[in-house]
């Protein structure tokens, strides 16, 4: 898998502080409902078990293996001011408004 950080994406992600052993984890759910989705979350904490490690423009990302499956081979992150991350693909977006959550330690 491979993760393009946009420009404001990256900007954005210069202000964030992480630690050593932190990243950001994306975790993605294929929600089978009337549509069909994936319900992905972002949040910094540190690599869990499994866990693929992709690390990109420095940044490091932590995708569960359960998550890769709901995901395509290449994912765009991007950011837009008032309106936060977009995480998108080159055939669909996931989403918008996607903040950095920090997990309870």
């Amino acid at each position: 898998m491979k993760i393009e950080i946009r420009e404001a994406a990256l900007k954005e992600l210069s202000k964030v502080h992480f630690s050593k052993e932190e990243g950001i984890r994306i975790v993605a759910e294929f929600v089978g409902t009337c549509s069909i989705a994936t319900d992905i979350e972002l949040h910094i904490e540190e690599k869990q078990g499994e866990d693929k490690v992709i690390i990109e423009k420095g940044i490091n990302f932590f995708v569960p293996e359960q998550s890769l499956e709901s995901l395509p081979n290449k994912l765009f992150l991007d950011f837009k001011s008032g309106y936060g991350y977009k995480v998108s693909s080159a055939e669909e977006t996931f989403g918008y408004n996607f903040k950095l959550k920090q997990k309870n330690k």
